[in-house]
């Protein structure tokens, strides 16, 4: 802990950033010449620690390796078929994780870009942090299937999809899960003066006709789960190097039933207060974050008023003791930062660095006989390094002439 707050002072001086939508970002596939078939290899080497101490999110380390093959056949110059395999190792553990097999076909047209079947997430649809966590590209969440529509231009960016999470069949005991998402941006220049007006959002279905229904006394088969966002960031270029700007988000959650689930609460909202500075390849992003009773399913753990924290203790007879499930933080406070660095130190070699703090400023407590905490001006911070390597490699191309006999 005192190595941090010796380099503190150097990260914030000098770093920018609490978006990583632009962190780990590639291009789009849709790059080949007509009748091509290639061969595209993404690879992430990664190491997330969060140093975390408080009541709501747990502390871990994440080491591991990820790699993704695919065979893209790109008939004509507008459209794309692939077809990959994606793997993960997280070291230390016996074996690998499950397998993902996806397809998924990309059409492009003008400055519209339409998937079915493996959806576009390298931008983590330009959802915030707080709605959908940045952690979900270490894990097998990173591949997503549905149908999806991207647009940008000179002063609008938008972003359509629909997810299809949990697929049942006839007398399944789970509910179905479908999200839908729309992103909005919208973009305009004065001189050095960049004006952006973001609006998210996310919607989380949860329900099916098909499914047993386990307790229908006590729980919803239908439920959704709205999480909304507006912003507004002023960002002045300060000469060809460096910029600095200003960013508020309003944030919210609906959900359309009394029975709040693990959510507990039914709404709340909450505010963020960002002012950043960015340097070439450094970012940093000081934040202010008042939430009450907020709480978002994909979001990240340490923006939650409701305890997302394992139950890891028990009692005399071996049996789980609850004490974190019901634990909430309704006004929720922190302030802190965050900082990246990206560069490429080769040619499709990526490395980028992240650091973030989070400072807690309300009073918060757990009490049981087996556990008992008090977190109040608390420190937490999290520390990510990641590698990433990709390119599409031609393989052949495929003659569009008639076989003669």
């Amino acid at each position: 802990m005192n190595k941090f707050f010796l380099l503190l002072p150097f990260f914030v001086f000098f770093s920018t950033n609490g978006q990583y939508n632009e962190l780990l970002k590639t291009k789009d596939s849709t790059v080949s010449a007509p009748k091509t078939l290639s061969l595209g290899i993404d690879n992430l080497s990664f190491i997330k620690d969060n140093e975390y101490f408080n009541l709501m999110a747990d502390g871990y380390t994440l080491l591991g390796h990820q790699a993704e093959v695919s065979l893209g056949y790109q008939a004509y110059q507008n459209y794309n078929f692939t077809a990959g395999l994606y793997a993960l190792k997280y070291f230390g553990a016996t074996g690998f994780e499950p397998l993902v097999p996806y397809v998924g076909l990309e059409i492009k047209k003008g400055n519209n870009r339409f998937y079915f079947g493996k959806l576009y997430t390298d931008d983590f649809h330009q959802l915030p942090d707080e709605i959908y966590a940045f952690e979900r590209i270490l894990d097998r969440r990173r591949i997503e299937h549905g149908l999806q529509h991207r647009f940008k231009n000179a002063h609008w960016q938008t972003d359509t999809w629909l997810e299809w999470e949990h697929f049942i069949y006839k007398g399944d005991n789970r509910r179905e899960r479908l999200n839908f998402g729309q992103t909005t941006i919208f973009k305009q220049n004065f001189d050095r003066l960049q004006l952006r007006i973001p609006l998210q959002i996310y919607l989380q279905h949860r329900g099916g006709q098909i499914n047993v229904r386990t307790n229908p006394a006590n729980v919803n088969n239908a439920v959704v789960i709205a999480n909304t966002s507006i912003g507004l960031s002023l960002e002045k270029k300060l000469n060809y190097l460096t910029s600095a700007g200003v960013k508020y988000q309003y944030f919210r959650h609906d959900i359309n039933t009394d029975n709040a689930e693990e959510l507990l609460f039914k709404s709340g909202y909450a505010h963020k207060f960002q002012v950043f500075f960015k340097y070439r390849h450094w970012q940093t992003y000081i934040f202010y974050w008042q939430a009450n009773r907020f709480v978002a399913p994909k979001g990240d753990d340490m923006y939650q008023t409701v305890s997302r924290r394992v139950e890891k203790y028990t009692d005399n007879q071996n049996q789980p003791v609850i004490i974190f499930k019901y634990h909430t933080e309704p006004n929720r406070r922190l302030s802190g930062f965050t900082t990246t660095y990206r560069k490429e130190i080769f040619k499709n070699l990526d490395l980028a660095f992240v650091l973030d703090a989070y400072y807690q400023l309300n009073r918060s407590v757990v009490q049981s006989a087996y556990y008992t905490s008090e977190v109040y001006h608390h420190l937490d911070y999290a520390l990510g390094l990641y590698l990433r390597y990709r390119f599409d490699f031609r393989i052949m191309k495929l003659s569009s002439q008639k076989i003669v006999k």
